[in-house]
Formats: structure tokens, C-alpha cells, sequence
């Protein structure tokens, strides 16, 4: 029963030792469905800053794709989210929404939706002071 728990215990640690190991280099054959899932998977055991590097990398290398773009940039936005980067996460929302209105058609009208959704679940005194800071201003 011991020699059970130890290599139980055993597993246990070399997985969270796996799974927080942090993503430093992407191989370049990879797709962007692969890249993005890798930041979904780094995002699931709170590994932000990997999963941050593979939504920027999806921008790098298929940004040009407007799907993959509004996927990577709302992903970005999801995990600043998590952070409470408030800020940053309105900006990417934001962003999308500006790209559906200003283009419609150019990406898929969930990610418009999705980046509202993504909004509201900034505190409202926060989400308040962003868009105070974010008008523009006339003269």
C-alpha cells in the first residue's frame, strides 16, 4: 500500500513539474490551432505568461489570417482577464469589437460577441475608468 502512495505521489509531482514548465520556443511547423491550443493548455494550469506568448506568436506568424487573429487577440484578452491586467484585457476586446463594426464580415461575428461578453466581466468602477481614459478628446 506505501509503494502505491509513494509512486502515486511519484506521478503526481512530475506532472505539475511538466505542466508548469514554461513554453519558451515554438516550432515553427506547428499550426495555429496547434499554437493556440498550447496557450489554452498553458492557461489551464495558469501559466499565463506561455499562453501569452503563444496567442502573440499565432498573431506573428498567421495574424494575416483574420480568424486566427480575432481567436489569438481574444484569447490575449481572456488571460488578462485572469490577471486582472484590466486594462489590457479592454484593449483587446475593444479592439475586436472595433474590427467587427468598422469591417463587418472580416471575422466571425462570435468573436464580437465574445469580446462584449468579455467586457462586462471587467468590475464596473474599473471598466468605468478605462473607458473614461479611453475617450477621445475634443477640442
Amino acid at each position: 500500500m506505501k509503494k502505491i502512495i509513494l509512486a502515486t505521489l511519484i506521478l503526481l509531482s512530475a506532472a505539475v513539474l511538466v505542466s508548469c514548465a514554461s513554453i519558451k520556443e515554438i516550432p515553427e511547423d506547428k499550426t495555429s490551432a496547434q499554437i493556440i491550443q498550447m496557450g489554452q493548455n498553458s492557461v489551464s494550469v495558469s501559466d499565463y505568461k506561455s499562453a501569452l506568448f503563444c496567442y502573440q506568436t499565432a498573431i506573428e506568424r498567421f495574424g494575416t489570417n483574420p480568424t486566427v487573429y480575432a481567436e489569438a487577440k481574444y484569447e490575449q484578452g481572456h488571460v488578462y482577464l485572469k490577471q486582472k491586467k484590466y486594462e489590457k484585457a479592454y484593449q483587446s476586446f475593444d479592439e475586436l469589437i472595433n474590427i467587427y463594426e468598422y469591417n463587418p464580415g472580416i471575422i466571425p461575428p462570435a468573436y464580437k460577441k465574445l469580446a462584449q461578453i468579455g467586457i462586462t466581466k471587467i468590475p464596473a468602477k474599473k471598466l468605468a475608468e478605462i473607458q473614461k481614459q479611453n475617450e477621445p478628446v475634443l477640442d
